[in-house]
């Protein structure tokens, strides 16, 4: 019955978690498409395209929030700047997709009883939990980002979100 339970729990979150990878690959595809698509502009609010095409859109984001909207006296990096594979590997919605891409990957090794990379097979779960936590963590900076600095909404990004924010609350309910 435990048994049963906690293969279920982790069903929920491969499901989850496929869903967020599918989702963070349409926002790749956003993030380098010259325009948004139909499906992200609705209403006053929602527009993906200004989300995704923000400098909030990239890591380097945190230098410009901190540089710009924060006024601290740092310099401003912009990676992102130099050319299209720089842009990719620190665009947010790819580092989402590899994020999701590595927790998968430790929960497949979790289930058979191995280690996944560098990480022991009985640290897997802490990992999962670790990243899922960051993830809620960057999701809460993301969405704060979208309400008070760009006043417009990603309903996928949103939807990535609650994602992330539903595997962390089924994860913490996997017991060893």
């Amino acid at each position: 019955m435990v048994r049963k339970r906690k293969l279920k729990k982790e069903s929920i979150l491969k499901f989850l978690l496929v869903m967020g990878i599918i989702l963070s690959l349409f926002l790749v595809y956003e993030h380098f498409v010259p325009e948004a698509s139909k499906l992200c502009k609705f209403g006053e609010s929602f527009d993906c395209g200004i989300v995704n095409k923000s400098p909030y859109a990239n890591i380097d984001g945190i230098s410009y929030f901190l540089t710009i909207d924060m006024g601290l006296n740092i310099p401003l990096i912009d990676i992102s700047g130099i050319n299209w594979f720089f842009n990719l590997i620190t665009s947010v919605a790819f580092l989402g997709f590899v994020t999701l891409l590595f927790v998968f990957g430790l929960l497949n090794a979790r289930e058979k009883k191995k280690g996944f990379l560098w990480i022991g097979k009985k640290n897997t779960l802490k990992w999962i939990k670790g990243v899922l936590l960051f993830g809620v963590l960057f999701g809460i900076y993301l969405i704060f980002v979208q309400h008070y600095l760009l006043k417009f909404y990603c309903i996928f990004c949103l939807a990535l979100d609650i994602i992330l924010w539903a595997s962390f609350i089924v994860v913490w309910r996997i017991k060893k």
